[in-house]
């Protein structure tokens, strides 16, 4: 009887381990899909969503960054990030093969909408380096122009 009693308490201790295993798995894995980065199978590349201290850092470290205002002129005109360009959607896409597609480029709108059609755009049309601010302009704290 001892012997069916220890056998059923390892079977436990197995069970548990195995579950325990299961449950740290989904814990990864659901951390790891929290990524703000975007994809799918109709986007070509990826952007990444970036908080203004990252943006901060991005633009400090990378000279040659391109920081792209997508909002409209008058909304511009009431203060945009410094070395900003106002590029609305329409006019982006009038001039696109103006653009580099090797160039890192910086959006950022009044929230994410905006920024993120933008971002989608670039994406579908082979910009690789595309960086959205998150939040938009209302979260940034730094200096504006």
């Amino acid at each position: 009887m001892l012997k069916v009693f220890i056998f059923k308490k390892r079977t436990l201790y197995v069970a548990l381990g195995i579950l325990l295993a299961v449950i740290i798995g989904i814990a990864v894995m659901v951390t790891m899909s929290g990524s703000d980065e975007t994809f799918s199978e109709t986007i070509k590349y990826a952007y990444k969503k970036i908080s203004p201290e990252q943006a901060k850092i991005l633009i400090e470290k990378n000279q040659d960054v391109v920081i792209l205002d997508v909002r409209n002129e008058k909304e511009y005109g009431q203060g945009h990030l410094p070395q900003a360009t106002l590029m609305t959607f329409r006019e982006l896409k009038k001039s696109l093969s103006d653009f580099d597609r090797e160039q890192i480029y910086m959006l950022y709108g009044e929230d994410d909408r905006d920024s993120a059609k933008v971002a989608q755009y670039l994406g579908n049309n082979g910009f690789a380096r595309i960086y959205m601010l998150k939040g938009g302009i209302d979260q940034w704290p730094y200096e504006i122009e």
